[in-house]
């Protein structure tokens, strides 16, 4: 079964990127311009042309993925510009069927007799290192793979297809004029598209691409921002054309630290990348068939599966993989805000990454410990700043700029919300990385290397409890003073209230370290380390011990904070249990074992919440993070759905279980569906209020391994 079939009233872009080149060709939303797009917040706004007639006298009919424009031709001849809609008929979404798939976004029309697809193939992709030339080629190549096609088989007469692009303000060159053989065009050194050399294909280029005016010795005008591709179908046949769409850019991208795509190493122009993914495109189009059928044959709901399929796709339209002279770099900008390697959502994007390229998860987390990393000192409620430990930041830098060493782009001083400082997130963020990584790899050999990190990640979990071993409860009660004497720590959270926007004594920061303490337990056994590890393993029972303490068995549910009588609930009580569920650490998990109390107590709290009114959106049904805020985050339910539906079944009400479907519906329409996946949306309205273009929604990754 397909992961989504587009209804009527549904309308949404979807990414469709090669792995590593922060690049995109995002089309989809109904009446809504798309088409390529470098390092970008959202979509680019080229009219994307795609569609079909019978015969040379019909009408083109074309899927809606443009906007009535301006001529350019005006600028040229002095008459009055005027904006004009193509010469052609726009279908509408009750005439075409959309699919999209994992790695696949499929249209069908005219009885299935028209199709269009496009293809973002991802695997197994081996440490980049340690590559060839060839294999490196493949994996990273710049480019998708795509086709056209029509049954006209039954057909008297011909039919021709068109792909093209209109952009008046960045004119397109015929690719012959780079030397490279193929029908297709590029837009300079930056992007191109391309089909297979065939009589059945003619290039077109001017300023309407669809009633051409102005011919050169070629049979183009090159001054036109519009250029296509015709394609011929004789009566009698059915043909499919191959499309590739390529992306390059070359020389350093990147200020602070210089680097340069790590794809021009293996091709010299984007010429190469067009001609490499012609040849190659057999190779494409089965590993995304394989992604498709892997997603289809699971037993999720059509919902789910669009969600995963969806989310995906945004991911691999932030990834980014760099090299410098010594070593490939890995980044994942962060959607509409494109900070890079946004350490609360590398932790988020660990499921994901550990299961098809670990060694991003590894060169993520060495980058970090080298250069985004710092000790801090601690404020006490007298006042006094003592030693806190070893930390890291929020991000490396922000669009294509790397920050300097041991600071981010987004943390600022003197704050108590939004862009202060995440400093105990962030540490906890390095111990389940880096445990998780080694524990799902076996590479005890890169975890030793980082002993002493782990140690120094040890104890300054500890001291942010307190500096006095006998006042630990397990629980952070102090903040940076990173963010200034009179600053206070934030979580990932920070756009919602303080239910979850404050790090100090919070439930969903005690649990997840909780979660961390558990991970480095294992990861330390695995060094040879008993005493250690056992230190940790007393420091987990402690934090458990005090949250069983902290339980409201009036209200039958935990505070989301521990302080000033806090009465707001929160669903990420469950968070920091996803890590060692998904390292497969049963002992730990088990209902009846060494955590039996906590996780009783858990599930009771999370029966109590999943209902209308509280932690389900009374209006829409949907899941919130908070009892006391309406902006939900669409990754972090996936991640607590994946703890929720492994360990606490008991808790799903009809009205949790049937939010899937909210969830989906939210993304498909055109309120997100204009930026591809949205994480934070409205609960009451299912409108986008940030994290646009976002790649965080990979946790859902982990449905699969329910």
């Amino acid at each position: 079964m397909a992961a989504f079939r587009e209804e009527k009233d549904e309308s949404f872009h979807s990414q469709h990127a090669p792995l590593g080149a922060f690049a995109s060709f995002t089309i989809g939303l109904v009446d809504s311009p798309g088409g390529f797009g470098h390092a970008l917040r959202g979509p680019a706004r080229q009219n994307v042309y795609v569609g079909f007639r019978a015969g040379r006298k019909s009408a083109w009919r074309l899927l809606p993925f443009f906007a009535a424009t301006k001529s350019g031709e005006a600028a040229f001849t002095g008459e009055p510009s005027s904006t004009r809609p193509p010469k052609a008929k726009t279908l509408r979404p009750r005439d075409y069927r959309r699919v999209l798939d994992w790695a696949s976004d499929t249209w069908r029309a005219d009885r299935e007799r028209f199709g269009f697809s496009l293809l973002s193939p991802f695997g197994e992709t081996a440490d980049p290192v340690r590559m060839g030339k060839a294999e490196a080629r493949r994996a990273f190549s710049p480019h998708l793979n795509g086709w056209i096609e029509y049954d006209n088989r039954r057909g008297k007469s011909p039919v021709q297809l068109v792909f093209g692009l209109g952009d008046p303000d960045s004119v397109f060159h015929p690719l012959t004029d780079s030397g490279l053989a193929l029908p297709g065009f590029a837009l300079g050194t930056q992007f191109a598209y391309a089909t297979a050399p065939s009589k059945l294909v003619e290039m077109r280029q001017g300023f309407d691409v669809f009633a051409p005016k102005y011919r050169d010795f070629r049979g183009l005008c090159v001054l036109g921002g519009e250029s296509g591709l015709i394609f011929t179908v004789p009566a009698g046949t059915r043909r499919r054309f191959p499309l590739v769409l390529a992306f390059f850019a070359q020389g350093i991208v990147t200020t602070g630290h210089p680097a340069r795509y790590a794809y021009t190493r293996n091709f010299r122009n984007l010429e190469e990348v067009v001609a490499h993914g012609l040849d190659q495109r057999k190779h494409y189009e089965t590993v995304a068939e394989v992604r498709d059928r892997e997603l289809a044959a699971t037993s999720l709901s059509d919902d789910q599966k669009f969600l995963i399929a969806q989310a995906t796709h945004s991911y691999l339209g932030s990834t980014q993989l760099l090299c410098d002279d010594k070593a490939p770099i890995w980044v994942v900008n962060e959607g509409e805000y494109r900070m890079m390697n946004t350490f609360d959502l590398t932790v988020d994007h660990l499921f994901f990454e550990l299961r098809w390229f670990p060694w991003a998860v590894q060169n993520t987390l060495d980058r970090f410990a080298a250069h985004y990393s710092y000790v801090d000192q601690i404020r006490l409620p007298d006042g006094r700043a003592v030693p806190g430990g070893l930390s890291f930041t929020h991000d490396m830098g922000v669009h294509q700029a790397f920050a300097p060493t041991g600071h981010s782009s987004y943390e600022c001083d003197h704050l108590r919300g939004c862009f202060s400082h995440m400093t105990m997130e962030q540490l906890l963020n390095w111990v389940l990385c880096a445990a998780c990584y080694a524990i799902h790899t076996h590479d005890v050999a890169w975890l030793r290397k980082h002993r002493s990190t782990l140690h120094a990640c040890a104890e300054s979990m500890r001291r942010r409890d307190d500096p006095d071993p006998g006042k630990r409860d397990g629980i952070l009660k102090h903040d940076s003073l990173r963010g200034g004497r009179d600053g206070a720590e934030i979580t990932t959270y920070d756009s919602l209230d303080v239910s979850l926007g404050q790090a100090r004594n919070n439930l969903y920061l005690a649990v997840k370290t909780l979660g961390a303490w558990i991970v480095m337990e294992k990861a330390l056994k695995l060094l040879g380390l008993p005493a250690e590890a056992n230190a940790a393993a007393l420091s987990a029972d402690l934090v458990a011990q005090t949250l069983v303490a902290k339980f409201d068995h009036a209200s039958g549910t935990f505070p989301a904070v521990f302080e000033a009588d806090n009465q707001s609930r929160i669903i990420p009580a469950v968070e920091g249990l996803a890590y060692p569920l998904f390292l497969g650490l049963e002992a730990v998990v088990d209902r009846h074992g060494r955590f039996a109390s906590l996780l009783d107590l858990v599930g009771r709290h999370l029966k109590a919440i999943l209902r209308p009114g509280i932690c389900i959106d009374a209006i829409s049904g949907a899941w919130k993070m908070s009892s006391t805020s309406n902006n939900t985050w669409w990754s972090k339910i996936a991640l607590a759905q994946f703890v929720v539906r492994r360990l606490f079944p008991e808790s799903l009400s009809a009205a949790a279980k049937a939010a899937d479907r909210v969830h989906a519906r939210w993304q498909r329409s055109a309120a997100c569906g204009a930026f591809a996946l949205c994480d934070q949306i409205r609960s009451d309205t299912g409108v986008p209020c940030g994290s646009r273009y976002y790649p965080r929604g990979v946790t859902s990754i982990l449905w699969m391994e329910s």
